[in-house]
Formats: C-alpha cells, sequence, structure tokens
C-alpha cells in the first residue's frame, strides 16, 4: 500500500510526497486503516481535508475508521468535522463507467485485442505483420500496442492503433494461415473463435472516438504536478451530456445507457457529489458560481 501525501508548503507550492508504501496483510477496512494511522503518527500529520481512495468497498471502512480517531485526538484532526473526508478517485470511477459501457462491445474488442495479442506474441509474427503494412503501403508510424484490461485508456489506445493497421490485419488473414488457426484455439478462453470483422473494426472506431471525452478526462484527473479538484466539475457535467446524447446510434445508445447507470451511482445528483469539489470551482476565477448554476439547472 502506498500513500501518498498532497499539500501546500509555506511558500504556496504544491507538493506530492510518497511517505509510505507497505506490504499490507489483509484487505479488512480496519487493518488498513491502522496501517494509514501509524503513517499519520509517524510523519506527525495532525490536520487531514480529504482521503481520496478508489472505490473498493473496504476503502469505506478505511475512511470510517481514520475519521474516528482524527475526531478522537486531543485537537480534531479533520477540517470541517470531517464531513467531506473521504474523496472517491475520479480517475477510477471513470473506468468503471466506461467499463460499462464496454461490455456491449465485448465480442469486438476481444477479436482485435487476440489479432493484437498474434502479432505481439514473436518477433517472427511481427516481421510478417510489417510485410503486410508495406504491402499495403500503410504510412502510419509506429505499429500496435496490446492493452492492459483492466484499464479502459489502454484498451483505447489499443483499438486507436490496430484501427490505423486494418488493412494489414485483412491481409494478414488472407496471407498467414498460422494467423487464421490462432483463432480457432480460443487462446483467452472467451469463445471467441474469429479474426476482426469489418463489423468490429467500424465498431472500434465508433468506440475511440465517442470515448474521447473519457479518455481526456482521465488524464487531466491523473496529473499529480497541478491542481485537479478545479477541472472536476465541468469534466463530469460534459460527461453527462455526452452520455444522454447518443440516441442516433443503436450501439451508442446502448453502451450510454449503461454508463449512464453508472454514472448516476457516483454523480447522478449533488447529493452523491464531495461538495468540496463544487466548492474548488467556484474559487477558481474563470468560473466562479455562475457556472456551477448553469450545470446544475441545464
Amino acid at each position: 500500500m502506498v500513500v501518498t501525501v498532497h499539500f501546500v508548503d509555506s511558500n504556496s507550492q504544491l507538493l506530492r510526497k510518497i511517505s509510505s508504501f507497505s506490504q499490507i496483510t489483509s484487505h479488512k477496512g480496519d487493518l488498513i486503516g491502522k496501517e494509514i494511522e501509524i503513517v499519520l503518527h509517524d510523519w506527525g500529520i495532525d490536520r487531514i481535508l480529504t482521503i481520496n481512495v478508489d472505490n473498493a468497498f473496504a476503502n469505506d471502512l478505511v475512511v470510517k475508521y481514520v475519521k474516528r480517531k482524527l475526531k478522537s485526538w486531543q485537537v480534531d484532526g479533520t477540517l470541517l468535522g470531517g464531513k467531506f473526508l473521504h474523496l472517491r478517485c475520479c480517475a477510477h470511477i471513470i473506468n468503471l463507467i466506461v467499463g460499462e459501457g464496454l461490455t456491449e462491445l465485448k465480442g469486438s474488442v476481444t477479436s482485435i485485442r487476440n489479432a493484437v495479442r498474434y502479432v505481439k506474441s514473436s518477433p517472427a509474427r511481427e516481421n510478417r505483420f510489417k510485410k503486410c503494412v508495406e504491402h499495403e503501403k500503410i504510412k502510419s508510424k509506429g505499429s500496435v500496442v496490446l492493452d492492459v484490461v483492466t484499464r479502459w485508456n489502454f484498451t483505447c489506445l489499443m483499438l486507436s492503433s490496430a484501427f490505423k493497421f486494418r488493412k494489414a490485419f485483412e491481409r494478414l488473414e488472407e496471407e498467414d494461415e498460422h494467423y487464421r488457426n490462432y483463432f480457432k484455439e480460443d487462446v483467452d478462453g472467451s469463445g471467441n473463435t474469429r479474426p476482426p470483422k469489418p463489423e468490429d473494426w467500424n465498431n472500434a472506431s465508433v468506440f475511440v472516438q465517442f470515448l474521447e471525452i473519457f479518455k481526456d478526462a482521465t488524464m487531466k484527473f491523473s496529473a499529480s504536478l497541478t491542481v485537479t479538484s478545479n477541472l472536476y466539475f465541468h469534466r463530469v457535467s460534459t460527461m453527462q451530456s455526452l452520455s444522454k446524447s447518443q440516441d442516433s446510434d443503436s450501439m451508442l445508445s446502448a453502451m450510454a445507457k449503461k454508463m449512464k447507470t453508472k454514472f448516476d451511482k457516483y454523480w447522478g445528483s449533488v447529493e452523491n457529489m464531495n461538495k468540496l469539489l463544487i466548492i474548488a470551482v467556484v474559487l477558481d476565477p474563470r468560473y466562479k458560481l455562475d457556472y456551477g448554476g448553469v450545470c446544475f439547472f441545464v
């Protein structure tokens, strides 16, 4: 477990420090909470504004434990009574939202992933693929990349890069018997035993374009050397608007509905939001109160 602290020093400089890197023996909330308590004592940290964690259920118990201990100190270690102590990781919430929509494209994503996996599995296969790229006169630089299945933005990157080499994959299917047989082996146990078809490539193209705003928000939220709290509210509002406006395409509509359900669980109402993130937008001189009013009432 890594504990990272973010704070502003006496010179008004935003700093980020790793204060602990330790192995935990259990994922029970109280035990993790005790580890965080030890870190606070070791570093003499006695005031905390928020604890930013992902959305695992155990983390709800972690925050409750730490809040209880902070409030029991001689001087209450929480701010605002700890009412807004629990801050859910926005990047992780986006990961959950997009992951819900990805289930609509599971077959297409799996076919393309297996095609990329075949190419990247050996130098000989990659060389054969490069020859297909040359024969198709594809000018795109770089190559295909294999994703990390637990991170949707890497899946987005994989689909985007693979789409540029679509014709090379189609040529590979025509010329390489090993490539065709590779799919018959059901290499990932998914039951998907076919190379990518035209509809898979079309789905990938639409998917990547649709999720560009989510990808951008993830990158913005994941910044570590700049303030990100003031970016939260208008990014969330944009994502909410996008998820409501996909009625013209049946596939996107099905994706958007699933994503909207997950979105509403965390950000569907003001009551579900950490109010400090809304305050951060109000304090940003570019937006102030007017922006919040527009987003709430449109």
